[in-house]
């Protein structure tokens, strides 16, 4: 983040704390954020010019992305305001206590779970602007933490060689600049090792993408990964190569696996005969095939095999045509398939129902 200026009117020379501050709000802080608090408190009062978030980082020996995180908790204390405008940071501290406390909103009607949950503390994930590149100097204070220097040297016995200063470097940003705590990355490591991807550029895909879907506990990754790891066999089923699925085919795939509850073999099923009757990653077509079978509430392949001996009694077609032709809609050509009809239909039902 780039410069800091200040907006204050102090006479300089000597510090004023409240006794609100050392006696309310000192105890109950982290003490990296009271480090934070009182070195720019003097910095502030002392008018001093050419002051930023990674010059504060370097005087106190600490991350820059916790110097930010400590404005906006103090911003949240109301004991600072910061105002962000064309990449400049302002900061401003009150000349007497707190700054004024906004008046309160119109209460509104919330079950007992939202009222916990709004009353829980928010964990703000915050980043600094660019992804920082760090120096053997600042690499060689940050290990005298006994988690990073345990974090790294689990990364380099997984990847069996001692890590460069750049790759140091990139994997400590798993930790300050995508802000996943030590023991997550540590999982991510495993997790990237089991599926072959022993490249750290390869990892951090993954650790952005774990930010970007704010995990921040060992739980919330395993969940995440046994949900991605159910998706895998259906995406390949597509003949989908993708990282991961994008936002409207998560639609689909989360209805098929969490409404339907439909057991994964039998959507790897259904999207096979898709690809094979249409040639092609269609969505809409294997949801007309999955939504049939739910509404006859077939769970298992013995299920859908008898489905299709069914259905290839009542329309006097070979057994083993059955399942070429879907089961429910062979008395339809193939060529008489109108698959952008079908795909609208499909997106414009799941957009109604989402509405």
């Amino acid at each position: 983040m780039p410069d800091i200026s200040y907006s204050s009117t102090f006479i300089p020379g000597f510090i004023l704390l409240s006794n609100e501050f050392i006696l309310q709000h000192m105890p109950k802080a982290n003490g990296t954020y009271v480090k934070v608090y009182l070195y720019a408190y003097q910095n502030y009062v002392t008018h001093t010019p050419g002051l930023s978030t990674s010059g504060i980082a370097r005087v106190l020996g600490m991350i820059e992305s916790d110097v930010v995180e400590a404005f906006h908790y103090w911003q949240g204390q109301r004991l600072l305001e910061m105002v962000e405008e064309n990449g400049a940071l302002s900061i401003r501290f009150p000349e007497g206590g707190s700054l004024p406390t906004p008046p309160p909103e119109k209460p509104t009607s919330k079950d007992k779970n939202q009222e916990e949950e709004a009353k829980a503390p928010v964990s703000k994930v915050v980043r600094v602007e660019h992804k920082p590149v760090y120096s053997p100097e600042e690499l060689a204070i940050y290990q005298t933490n006994p988690k990073i220097s345990r974090l790294f040297a689990k990364a380099s016995s997984c990847l069996g060689a001692p890590l460069s200063p750049p790759n140091l470097s990139l994997l400590f940003s798993f930790y300050d600049y995508y802000r996943l705590p030590v023991d997550v990355v540590e999982y991510l490591i495993d997790y990237c090792m089991s599926n072959g991807g022993r490249s750290l550029r390869y990892m951090e895909k993954v650790a952005q993408d774990w930010s970007d879907q704010g995990i921040h506990s060992i739980e919330q990754a395993k969940e995440y990964v046994t949900r991605f790891t159910a998706y895998r066999p259906i995406m390949n089923a597509l003949h989908i190569r993708a990282a991961r699925p994008s936002e409207s085919d998560l639609v689909f795939l989360n209805r098929w696996l969490y409404e339907y509850h439909m057991p994964v073999e039998l959507i790897v099923e259904a999207c096979e005969r898709t690809w094979a009757r249409t040639g092609q990653a269609s969505f809409p077509y294997a949801e007309s095939i999955l939504s049939n079978w739910d509404a006859q509430g077939i769970r298992s392949m013995e299920e859908v095999a008898r489905a299709d001996e069914s259905f290839a009694r009542s329309h006097g077609i070979p057994a083993e045509g059955a399942k070429a032709q879907d089961g429910f809609h062979s008395y339809i050509r193939h060529d008489e398939w109108d698959y952008d009809a079908l795909e609208r239909l499909a997106q414009n039902q799941l957009f109604s129902e989402k509405s």
